[in-house]
Parts: structure tokens; C-alpha cells; sequence
């Protein structure tokens, strides 16, 4: 197994980190809009802890792939008998490494894009940036940069990602489903309910959230609001949605 797999790898966890973060601060109570019950699901779910802990699993997923293949090329008399870690390297080195396929590359760059998009979505935005619907005290419509050719690029941006991450992870030839680690049950347990919860929750909001916002943006700014709908017509992808 080359070693050329690792940098691919790493980069579609940084994406998916980078997707999870915001570096502005959280709205307060009266900013926040709860239009709906799923609205207030939603919110909950994207608290700080859920997606510290949706980011640790990715974390987990790619580093343990990357030791596998460290792992592999670790000859067995380089493994002294006695050192704290032995029985996990030789572990490892059980798994079935799997190599850099098509599927692969493209589930990894999808994750990259999306990851990319959603950070210039974030400097973009900068204090209006929020996992949670809110109106700011201070808020203004923005219409630049990647908002001025979908209404709700950085939903296109988590479309690319769970599209990313169900290739890369869910594949017939993914490292997942081939290596053997998912014969372990409290990691098969794990990774298939994070997977579950990725990409089941974030298809949801990415496909649902959208609609809620034109109508939370619309009330709360009226006329600005319409004239740039008009000249922005999609919400998520050019000519199609």
C-alpha cells in the first residue's frame, strides 16, 4: 500500500473539521428564530458537544486508516516484544489495506470541495456565521462572493461533503467495508451509527434548511431580500435548485 494514500486522506478529514467549525460566536437567545419542531431538533443537535463529537469520528475513521498503512510497512522485527502499543500495531497490520481506486479519489475530492466552499462561505459571512437560524442585531444581506450565485452555497457545500463521505466510506471498495475492522463489533456499532448520523441528519438539513431561511431572511428584510431572490434564483445548485 503506497504511502500517497495518507496526504488524501488527511485532507478530506481537515475538510470535514473545517465544515464543523465556526469561529464567530454563537447567537444569543433572542437572535435565535425556531420556526419549526425539526428547526429545534436541529438546533440541539448542533450544539458545540455534537459536533466536537461528529469531528472526533471523522478524526477517528482517517487516522485509523493511516495507521493501517503505516502499520504495513513496519516490518514484524521492528516490533520489540515488550513496548506499550505492540499488540495495536500488529493489529493494524492485520487489516486489509485497500488502494487509492477511482471511488476513492472522488469521494475525497467531493469532501474537499465541500470543505473549501463552506470555509469561504464562513469568511464570507464572518459574524454572521451561524450553525443556528438567527437574525443578529446587527444583521445585513449578504450578496458576495459565492452568495451571489446560490442563495445557500454552504448547504451545497455539505451536499458535496455527505455525497464525500458515503463514496469514500460506504463504497463497495472503501477501506471500511474491506479492511476487516468493521468484524470488531463495538467499532462496527460505532461506525456504522456515526455514518448513519452523518449522513442521514446533514442530507436532511442540507435539503430542508434552505427553504426555512429564504422565508426567516424574507421576513426580516423584506424588499432587499426580494430583489436579490430575483437576481439570485437558486438556493443550492445553478439551473437546478
Amino acid at each position: 500500500m503506497s504511502l500517497l494514500k495518507i496526504p488524501f486522506i488527511l485532507v478530506s478529514a481537515i475538510g470535514i473539521h473545517i465544515s464543523l467549525t465556526s469561529a464567530s460566536p454563537s447567537p444569543s437567545s433572542k437572535e435565535k428564530v425556531v420556526p419549526s419542531s425539526f428547526e429545534s431538533f436541529a438546533g440541539w443537535f448542533l450544539n458545540r458537544r455534537c459536533l466536537e463529537l461528529m469531528k472526533i469520528s471523522a478524526w477517528a475513521a482517517s487516522s485509523a486508516e493511516v495507521a493501517n498503512i503505516l502499520a504495513i510497512h513496519i516490518g514484524p522485527s521492528q516490533i520489540p516484544e515488550g513496548i506499550h502499543g505492540a499488540r495495536a500495531v500488529r493489529f493494524l497490520r492485520v487489516l486489509h489495506p485497500t488502494p487509492i481506486t477511482p471511488a476513492f479519489l472522488v469521494g475525497c475530492i467531493a469532501v474537499a470541495i465541500g470543505g473549501v466552499l463552506r470555509l469561504y462561505c464562513i469568511s464570507t459571512l464572518g459574524k454572521l456565521w451561524s450553525f443556528h437560524l438567527s437574525v443578529r442585531k446587527e444583521h445585513r444581506l449578504v450578496t458576495s462572493g459565492p452568495y451571489s450565485v446560490v442563495r445557500h452555497p454552504s448547504y451545497t457545500g455539505l451536499l458535496f461533503q455527505i455525497a464525500g463521505v458515503a463514496i469514500m466510506y460506504g463504497s463497495q471498495g472503501s477501506w471500511m467495508r474491506q479492511s476487516g475492522i468493521l468484524q470488531v463489533p463495538f467499532i462496527k456499532v460505532l461506525a456504522v451509527s456515526s455514518f448513519f448520523v452523518f449522513t442521514t441528519f446533514c442530507s436532511w438539513v442540507a435539503i430542508s434548511r434552505p427553504a426555512v431561511e429564504d422565508q426567516m431572511l424574507q421576513r426580516a428584510l423584506g424588499d432587499e431580500w426580494e430583489n436579490w431572490a430575483k437576481k439570485v434564483r437558486y438556493r443550492l445548485i445553478p439551473g437546478v435548485y
